[in-house]
C-alpha cells in the first residue's frame, strides 16, 4: 500500500455525510450531466445518493475534460475549499463519499447512516430507526414555531415568516432523509384552538406526497410552508366557534368555512408568500367535483398541491378525536378517501396518499393469522403488506410479558405470520400511543419462548 493509501481509513465503504463534514481529500460520489443550450454543450457535476434544498439555483460546472474524469471514476476527488463551497451553493445538504477512493471521516464524526447495515430502502437516504428521533425533535420544534406564529396573527401581531419558512425547510429535509419517519408521527393528534398539530400533520403528509410524486426537492419548502399555514385563517374565526364542543349550527358553519378565504387574505396582506402558496392555502377545501368551498372550483381550476392538501386535510380530520365524535380508525379513513377518488378527490392525489401511508400505517392495530394481536411500528416501503410489527398477545389473546418486535418481511422472524385483519382500537379498549410507548421502552427482538440463558 502506498503512502497516499495509508492516510485513508482501513474501512473502505460509501458513507452518507453532511455537506458540512465534506473536506479536501475526500472523494464525492457523483456523475457528469451533459446538457445542450443554444447549440452549445455544457457539463455539470451531479452528486449521487445526495439531497438538498433551498439552493441558489446554481450548478457546479465542469470544465475541460473534467466530465470524462468524473464519468470514469464515478465521482470527483475534492481538491479545494472552493469546490466544496460551489457544491454547497447548489443547495446540497447531504452527500455520499467513497472512503476507498478518498479520506474517511474523522473518528469523532459519524456518518448519517450506518454503512455496515444493509442500505436503506429505495428513496430513503437513512433507515427509519436512524431518523425517527430527529423527526420527533423536528415535529416538536416546528409545531411550537407554528403555534407562536398563529397566536401572533390572532393577536394582530406580525407573523415571523422567516421562522415559519425555516420550519418548512427543516421538515422537508427530514422527509427527504426518510419520509416514513415523519409520516409515522402524523398518527399523533392533539387539539389546540388554531389546530397547529393538525396543520403539522397535513403539511407532513402533503410534503411526503409531493416527494413521492417526484417534485424537485428545491420546491418542497414552498409547498411545506403553504401547507403549514393552510389553516392560518382560523385565527379570524371567533374562538367560541373554534372551541365549540358540539356540531356547528348553520350560521356557525358558514362562519367557519370563511377560514379558507381568510388564509389567503392573511398571506396576501403579509406580502411574503407566492401566488402558488396563497392558492394552496385558499383552495384546500375545494373538491374535484365542485362541491367544496369557498369558490366551488372544479378539476384543474384547483391548484394541484391544493388538491393534495384536500386529501391530507380530510384524512387527518377523520382520524382525530373530538368531543362530538370518535376518531375514525386509520384503515376506515383510507377507505373513505379511496371511495371519493375521482369525485371529491384528485385521482393521482389519492394514489400518492395511499403510497405515502401504506396499507397499514404506523400505529395500526392488526390481527395476525395465528390469532395474535399486534401493532404496526415501522413501515416496509418495499412491501406494505409486510411491515414491522410488535406482537402484543399470544395466539390465545393472553398479553405477552413484553412486546415482541418482528419483521413480517423476514421469513425467519415472521415464521408464516401475516396480517389478516385491522382492529378498531376503541372496540378493544386500546390506547395506541401508550402501546407505541411501551414498544419503544420494552419491545424485544428475541422471543422469550426461545430465549436461552
Amino acid at each position: 500500500m502506498d503512502d497516499k493509501a495509508d492516510q485513508y481509513s482501513n474501512t473502505a465503504m460509501k458513507k452518507l455525510i453532511s455537506i458540512n463534514d465534506l473536506k479536501v481529500g475526500m472523494f464525492l460520489e457523483a456523475e457528469a450531466v451533459t446538457e445542450q443550450k443554444d447549440g452549445e454543450e455544457f457539463n455539470y457535476l451531479s452528486a449521487l445518493n445526495a439531497t438538498g434544498i433551498g439552493g441558489t439555483g446554481k450548478r457546479a460546472r465542469l470544465t475541460g475534460r473534467m466530465h470524462e474524469k468524473v464519468a470514469n471514476n464515478g465521482g470527483v476527488y475534492i481538491t479545494s475549499e472552493n469546490l466544496i463551497e460551489s457544491l454547497r451553493s447548489t443547495g446540497l445538504s447531504l452527500v455520499t463519499i467513497d472512503t476507498e477512493k478518498g479520506l474517511d471521516l474523522p473518528e469523532d464524526v459519524k456518518p448519517l447512516t450506518d454503512p455496515n447495515r444493509k442500505p436503506p430502502p429505495e428513496g430513503r437516504l437513512v433507515h427509519f430507526d436512524e431518523e425517527i428521533e430527529q423527526a420527533r425533535e423536528v415535529r416538536d420544534s416546528t409545531t411550537d414555531t407554528l403555534k407562536t406564529a398563529l397566536e401572533d396573527v390572532a393577536e394582530g401581531k406580525e407573523m415571523d415568516v422567516q421562522k415559519v419558512q425555516e420550519a418548512g425547510t427543516v421538515i422537508s429535509e427530514s422527509i427527504l432523509r426518510n419520509v416514513d419517519a415523519m409520516v409515522s408521527l402524523t398518527r399523533i393528534k392533539q387539539f389546540d384552538p388554531y389546530t397547529a398539530m393538525h396543520s403539522m400533520n397535513v403539511c407532513t403528509l402533503v410534503t411526503a406526497m409531493a416527494m413521492h410524486d417526484g417534485t424537485d426537492p428545491g420546491q418542497l419548502p414552498m409547498i411545506t410552508t403553504a401547507a403549514l399555514l393552510h389553516d392560518v385563517g382560523k385565527t379570524r374565526v371567533p374562538l367560541e366557534i373554534l372551541n365549540k364542543p358540539g356540531r356547528f349550527e348553520l350560521h356557525e358553519l358558514q362562519e367557519m368555512r370563511k377560514h379558507a378565504s381568510h388564509s389567503g387574505d392573511i398571506m396576501r396582506e403579509d406580502g411574503s408568500f407566492s401566488a402558488e402558496q396563497i392558492s394552496i392555502a385558499e383552495q384546500h377545501h375545494e373538491m374535484l367535483d365542485g362541491s367544496g368551498y369557498p369558490a366551488a372550483l372544479r378539476g384543474d381550476a384547483i391548484h394541484y398541491y391544493a388538491r393534495l392538501t384536500a386529501v391530507a386535510d380530510v384524512y387527518d380530520a377523520l382520524t382525530a378525536k373530538r368531543v362530538y365524535k370518535s376518531a375514525m380508525p386509520m384503515y376506515q379513513a383510507l377507505m373513505k378517501i379511496h371511495k371519493g377518488k375521482g369525485t371529491e378527490f384528485d385521482e393521482r392525489g389519492v394514489d400518492l396518499f395511499i403510497k405515502t401511508l401504506g396499507l397499514y400505517p404506523v400505529g395500526s392495530l392488526v390481527e395476525i393469522n395465528t390469532g395474535e394481536q399486534a401493532i404496526v411500528c415501522e413501515p416496509n416501503p418495499n412491501d406494505s403488506r409486510k411491515p414491522v410489527v410488535a406482537l402484543l398477545t399470544q395466539p390465545n389473546k393472553k398479553p405477552r410479558v413484553a412486546p415482541y418486535v418482528i419483521s413480517l418481511a423476514v421469513r425467519s422472524q415472521a415464521d408464516g405470520r401475516e396480517i389478516v385483519k385491522v382492529l378498531d382500537p376503541d372496540k378493544i379498549g386500546a390506547d395506541v400511543e401508550k402501546l407505541m410507548a411501551d414498544v419503544d421502552q420494552r419491545g424485544e427482538r428475541t422471543d422469550r419462548k426461545v430465549r436461552t440463558s
